[in-house]
């Protein structure tokens, strides 16, 4: 059984990064741009729709903006799809940096889509079961679902699923012809522990970065007076507020990001194909 050298492959995943960090951002700043546009003015009105059902007691009205948020899900993912492919291609030494600017959808972005869309689906698979199950236990026990135990279960549902099934996903979308999660999962045997160390050294440290701003921003001003109600649209407020400075700063990472996760799911990918797995970094 193949192992996946953990060190080596977040050592050339950041190297990779840091090297095409130019070509990196001349691949991906026009999708980047539409997906942060699209995510500010939707979540925009999401918040402002959301707030004003709570004036209102009426959660009927959220119905449009809910719509509203999951075609932009869609889009933003036919968006990630092509960014992916892009930085994938460039670390498989299979195209070069743009002159200005990328923005192509063919077969691969396409495949990329469809497998990103599959992901989610095999996590919704896993987790609303259990929520469906523990929801109706703690009802039959006379007891109400608290959202951050149902919260933990998600995350954890996530933790399991990710490393198996996503972090070789932009790679063999890419580099294979085969069904996409059933072969990260064939190819990823044996390997969990390794990859989940992978994903941590990678997303780890911008999940923290962006968490302990966001919760910054948040706390600033925060009121804890009044009802649950006036709480909860005290906290939209304050996200309303905030956004324009969490989308910026997500559109400033996320050439890292895309960069070290492309070329980390490359690398892990070749070793598990027991090819060579160092990238080439080269200027």
């Amino acid at each position: 059984m193949r192992r996946i050298p953990v060190v080596a492959t977040i050592r050339d995943a950041y190297i990779f990064t840091a090297t095409h960090l130019g070509g990196i951002i001349g691949l991906i700043w026009v999708p980047m741009v539409l997906a942060t546009v699209m995510g500010f003015f939707s979540l925009q009105r999401y918040y402002a729709d959301f707030s004003a059902a709570l004036a209102s007691n009426n959660t009927a009205a959220l119905a449009p903006s809910l719509l509203m948020m999951l075609c932009y899900l869609m889009a933003a993912l036919l968006l990630w799809a092509i960014m992916y492919v892009a930085v994938v291609q460039l670390a498989l030494g299979e195209r070069s940096a743009p002159a200005v600017a990328h923005f192509v959808f063919g077969n691969l972005e396409w495949r990329m889509f469809r497998a990103l869309v599959g992901f989610i689906g095999l996590i919704l698979m896993l987790v609303l079961p259990v929520f469906a199950v523990g929801g109706a236990a703690l009802k039959a026990a006379g007891m109400q679902a608290d959202p951050a135990q149902m919260g933990v279960v998600f995350y954890v549902v996530v933790a399991l699923a990710t490393p198996r099934f996503f972090a070789l996903l932009p790679a063999i979308a890419v580099g294979e012809t085969t069904p996409v999660l059933r072969r990260a999962w064939m190819l990823s045997a044996g390997n969990f522990w390794r990859l989940l160390a992978v994903l941590l050294a990678i997303f780890g440290p911008i999940f923290i970065l962006c968490t302990g701003i966001d919760m910054a921003l948040m706390a600033r001003g925060a009121a804890f007076s009044g009802d649950e109600q006036e709480q909860m649209r005290d906290a939209l407020a304050r996200a309303r507020a905030t956004l324009p400075l969490i989308s910026g700063l997500w559109f400033l990472v996320s050439p890292v990001i895309v960069g070290v996760f492309a070329s980390a799911s490359v690398s892990a990918w070749r070793a598990l194909k027991d090819e060579p797995a160092a990238l080439d970094i080269a200027v």
